[in-house]
């Protein structure tokens, strides 16, 4: 059962839950993001099921890849990465990469196999779908920023210690703080907040905004108040949708122009694209979507920052699972890319 999932513009919420000892008064994250300009719109964070936690090593400050040793429990073999962010990355057979790069932004056990992912989130810090044997992808906790627990310093700390017990190598920062109808955190707040993600032992994500004018805004000046304050961000998350007439193209242009902000943005850190697609004028039928998601994986293969991608199948012809479990045409085209790098 997946709880809280918004398919359609239909939204069913979930109850408060308890965090690391600390209650939240939030429920599940609901309702869309904000329309951007230019195909650059952003819809929030819905929460759904879960996969399998990876185990072993934490990742080097600084490397792209894993540490050494680490492997995830579902998605196919040990991660082999940068060590103090100098190491080489491994190899798998035919030359496939070892770390994790395709994703999905929530989906059940089963669905995820046939996607062929090596990672997923579900907007949530712990995963309510687990796959038994272990595949099904590196699951990849989440402080979404709910009123209550998700806001308090000593909560979210104790909740990265958490994360760091069950040996879970990421935690991604708050779901679109610039949106009202999702995280809605101030930039100020964020700032004060980031502080208690800083465990040594875990590398932390960005929050991750909408791709319009508003959260350009506030994800440029959370980066400078950042870094003027010395605070650690490992990675950068990001959201983009198309959202116009014509702004998911075939060749990807204008989720490309947003990528290149992003790396003007936010000096060498890795991007994480963690929910993107294409909505409402954007998506006029499943061939567009098919052709752009194409076109925008090889888009990505010149942007070597982008290092990891969630696709958001909830919404009319992003689906990459029928009602029948089976896959789509996009999701057969999805499942086809390389889920390592």
């Amino acid at each position: 059962m997946i709880r809280g999932m918004r398919r359609l513009g239909l939204v069913v919420a979930a109850g408060a839950f308890v965090v690391a000892g600390c209650a939240s008064s939030g429920g599940t994250p609901a309702g869309s993001g904000g329309m951007g300009t230019g195909g650059s719109q952003a819809t929030g964070g819905t929460p759904g099921t879960g996969g399998t936690p990876g185990t072993g090593g934490i990742p080097a400050t600084g490397g792209y890849g894993g540490g050494a040793g680490h492997a995830a429990t579902g998605g196919g073999g040990g991660h082999a990465g940068g060590t103090s962010g100098s190491g080489s990355g491994g190899s798998g057979s035919g030359g496939a990469g070892t770390e994790p790069f395709k994703g999905v932004a929530n989906s059940p056990c089963a669905a995820r196999k046939l996607q062929n992912v090596s990672w997923y989130y579900n907007w949530e810090q712990t995963e309510d779908e687990a796959c038994s044997d272990g595949s099904g992808g590196e699951f990849v906790p989440m402080v979404w920023g709910h009123t209550g627990s998700e806001q308090s310093a000593s909560c979210i700390s104790s909740a990265v210690a958490s994360f760091v017990s069950k040996q879970e190598p990421y935690v991604m920062g708050f779901n679109e703080p610039d949106n009202s109808s999702q995280s809605n955190i101030s930039v100020s707040t964020a700032i004060n907040l980031w502080p208690s993600f800083l465990n040594a032992s875990i590398q932390v994500v960005s929050p991750a905004t909408q791709a319009n004018s508003t959260g350009m805004s506030w994800f440029s000046s959370f980066m400078t108040q950042a870094n003027q304050a010395s605070l650690r961000i490992d990675v950068v998350g990001a959201h983009w949708y198309g959202w116009n007439s014509g702004s998911c193209e075939s060749n990807a242009s204008t989720l490309e122009s947003y990528i290149k902000w992003l790396e003007g943005q936010t000096g060498t850190r890795p991007i994480w694209l963690t929910e993107w697609g294409c909505l409402h004028d954007s998506a006029p039928d499943a061939q567009t979507v098919i052709n752009f998601f194409k076109g925008a994986v090889t888009m990505f293969a010149k942007h070597p920052r982008v290092r990891r991608y969630a696709w958001y199948p909830w919404s009319t012809n992003l689906d990459l699972n029928n009602s029948d479990g089976s896959l789509t045409d996009l999701g057969k085209v999805f499942a086809a890319e390389p889920a390592y790098h």
